[in-house]
């Protein structure tokens, strides 16, 4: 084990202070700043192709191992009876200075190239070569992007980089057969074709998912050899995974119910989520959906709801992940609290999420700690399906655009806040966070729907300090150990995260994990506890698969790598 901190980037956080007086959770439009010029077109010419109102994702992930993240945004381009131009998923490389970052377009040189018609994307190193790869979710074929290591990509030869030809939304990569490598899992939205373009709405929009048959989803197990490019074999039934069909938006791979085995969780638009519980047979894994026992499959009140993106974190502080699926407007967005026994609790209304986003349509989401105080805030980016949604009858003159929300934690309930400084009001669909400015907070991107991203600058009001974790396992083709837990002891409590290769919608978030680390209460040492003493700090990590590691006594104020 080797556990070092990185000097070059600690130095831009280590002395922050807590700033409690400096106010609460608001941000700084900074797109142009930074240099993120990204518009996302989906080609529509006005025969409402369903396709056209669903994307677009973003990634932020360090491609090019330079220790700061970049972005990947996936664009959609022209549907084919409009010539099929393929959009132009843009790579831009992070050159952070003194400044701050600025991002430069690296798009050419990475050859990355999406010749279907773009949705989302994730990142993870599927050849265990220690450089991440990306693969990219479409209307048509998907694509799998190998990282050479020298700031370009080529595409997986043959036929084993998972090309699902069916309309596929978000993925998620995970090692659910705990063979050291990353396995995939695609959701799948519904049947519409060009052909089977039927018409909706009086007057015309886009149709409502219940017009299609839904598809079924496709479960890919990593069969790589050392020395060889990644394949991956669709093992969708072998796993028990073919007869699960849904309109699914939004999937997320982790441990949902603490045995150290990846499970599956998917979000249905109209449907019942899935809720895949990863058993463990003679023959290998095995899945069994328990989202209706578990408590995840509908709403408050037992019906499908119009899942779209997913959010995982400690809400309330109890040391299990929590599930927040964002939804429709007029329904509401909900929280499935973990009791750790296997069962959630709907508390959507106690946690105080259900009001503020009644009025809008939820996709991309993410739990993080904006204000470092030691709990998960959340950041949910908006936007209307039905471009004339204004002409229907008790609906407002500016409801298609919608502004995006966070809200704070405050022990467990959520406050809205009203003035966070994400002011855009667009069609969002993607969100992704990630410190890229490198000074020990989480900064938010949001992708658009046939616009400009936006991108903004964490100013928050510092309740605490920070302490960045950075896995590496060089005894697995999994190198950034994607499924690991970490857990950060301190005087004021248990924090929990685990690394994730895709969340949100059609997105990914950074796989740095950034803890904050509040001040306690008391400033002596509460005696006899399990606890570290105030100013120290304990991690434990679980690795994927098994073994562990504590290391006690870290102070706050780093960003640490921590070697297996």
């Amino acid at each position: 084990m080797v556990l070092a901190l990185i000097p070059a980037l600690a130095a831009a956080f280590a002395a922050v202070a807590t700033d409690e007086a400096a106010g609460g959770i608001r941000f700084v439009d900074t797109a142009a700043a930074w240099n993120i010029d990204f518009r996302h077109r989906h080609g529509g010419q006005g025969e409402y192709y369903m396709i056209e109102t669903v994307g677009s994702g973003v990634v932020a992930f360090d491609y090019d191992g330079d220790g700061d993240d970049d972005l990947l945004f996936v664009d959609s381009g022209e549907p084919a009876p409009h010539g099929g131009k393929p959009g132009r998923t843009t790579l831009l490389r992070n050159d952070v200075g003194r400044n701050g970052p600025r991002f430069v377009d690296a798009t050419e040189a990475s050859g990355i190239l999406l010749d279907s018609y773009g949705m989302g994307a994730i990142t993870g190193d599927v050849d265990g070569d220690g450089d991440p790869d990306v693969y990219l979710t479409a209307f048509g074929p998907n694509r799998l992007w190998l990282n050479r290591g020298d700031g370009a990509f080529s595409p997986a030869p043959g036929d084993g980089g998972g090309a699902d030809p069916s309309w596929s939304a978000s993925a998620a990569f995970g090692d659910v057969d705990l063979d050291g490598d990353l396995d995939l899992y695609v959701t799948n939205y519904v049947d519409f074709s060009y052909d089977n373009n039927i018409v909706c709405g009086q007057p015309r929009s886009y149709c409502h998912p219940d017009a299609y048959n839904s598809l079924p989803d496709t479960f890919y197990r990593n069969v790589h050899r050392p020395g060889e490019p990644a394949v991956f074999v669709d093992a969708t039934a072998e796993l028990g995974l073919g007869d699960a069909r849904g309109a699914g938006l939004g999937v997320v791979i982790t441990d949902l119910d603490h045995d150290r085995r990846p499970d599956i969780y998917v979000a249905n638009d109209m449907d019942p989520n899935f809720h895949f519980l990863n058993r463990r047979t003679d023959a290998g894994p095995r899945f069994e959906d328990d989202a209706l026992l578990a408590g995840t499959a509908l709403s408050d009140r037992g019906e499908a709801e119009a899942g779209m993106g997913i959010a995982v974190g400690d809400v309330d502080g109890n040391g299990f992940e929590d599930l927040i699926v964002t939804h429709l407007d007029r329904q509401t967005n909900a929280l499935y609290s973990n009791r750790g026994d296997g069962l959630f609790l709907e508390r959507r209304f106690v946690a105080g999420i259900a009001e503020p986003s009644m009025p809008w349509v939820g996709f991309g989401a993410d739990l993080a700690d904006f204000d470092l105080d030691g709990d998960p805030d959340l950041a949910v980016a908006n936007g209307h399906v039905i471009h004339n949604i204004s002409q229907q009858e008790g609906f407002g003159d500016e409801i298609y655009k919608q502004p995006n929300q966070l809200l704070e934690n405050l022990g467990g309930r959520f406050d809205e806040v009203e003035e966070s400084g994400v002011s855009a009001v667009r069609v969002s669909r993607g969100l992704a966070t990630a410190d890229f400015d490198l000074d020990g907070d989480p900064d938010l991107v949001v992708s658009n729907c046939n616009d400009q991203a936006e991108a903004y600058r964490n100013e928050s009001g510092r309740r605490g300090q920070t302490l960045q974790i950075d896995l590496l396992d060089t005894e697995a083709p999994n190198r950034r150990a994607i499924g690991a837990v970490i857990e950060l002891h301190s005087a004021t409590g248990l924090q929990r995260r685990e690394l994730r290769a895709g969340s949100s919608y059609l997105s990914q978030n950074s796989l740095t994990q950034t803890f904050g680390v509040p001040v306690p209460a008391a400033s002596e040492d509460a005696g006899g506890s399990d606890e570290p003493p105030s100013g120290t700090l304990e991690i434990r990590i679980h690795w994927p698969g098994q073994g562990g590691l504590r290391l006690p006594g870290l102070p706050p104020g780093h960003r640490v790598l921590v070697v297996r």
